[in-house]
Order: C-alpha cells, then sequence, then structure tokens
C-alpha cells in the first residue's frame, strides 16, 4: 500500500508543477514566459521518464491540465480583487 500511496504523491507533484508552470507561462508576458515552458517540458520529460505506465501517464496530461485552469483561475481571480478596473472594458 505504501508504494501506492508514494506513487499518487509523485503523480500530483508533478502534476501541481507542470501545470502552475503552464498557468504562470499563459499569464505572464514577455521573454520570461518561455521560461515557465521549458520548465513545463522538463518535468514531463523527468515525469515520463520515472512511470513508464501508460495510465499514469494519461493521468499526469489530465492532472496537469486541471492544475493549469485552477492556476488561471486563481490567478485572475486575484488580479481582478487587486484591481477590479482591468476588467471593465469587458
Amino acid at each position: 500500500m505504501n508504494e501506492k500511496v508514494a506513487n499518487a504523491f509523485w503523480v500530483m507533484l508533478y502534476s501541481f508543477l507542470a501545470g502552475l508552470s503552464l498557468s504562470l507561462f499563459t499569464q505572464i508576458t514577455g521573454f520570461t514566459k518561455y521560461i515557465f515552458s521549458l520548465l513545463a517540458i522538463y518535468i514531463a520529460i523527468r515525469f515520463f521518464r520515472r512511470f513508464e505506465t501508460v495510465g499514469k501517464r494519461v493521468l499526469f496530461v489530465v492532472l496537469s491540465l486541471i492544475f493549469c485552469f485552477i492556476g488561471i483561475l486563481s490567478i485572475t481571480a486575484y488580479l481582478f480583487m487587486r484591481n477590479p478596473e482591468l476588467f471593465n472594458g469587458m
């Protein structure tokens, strides 16, 4: 049972880091955004080397996208709370 818990922890950690990197990539402007893109690719490569089963890889991609959407929503809510005038033109 400990191995399953450890694998679930690693899948969640890798997915969270990749999703956070992708959400920062979508929100940051300028050249520094590409650093987060490369970081997400590096995290995915590390994950795919560590886990070779198809199920864990699919779970990684799905969880990364979910964490990415949650990160985008959180960043947008934070920006709206700090300065709601930015969103008046919408």
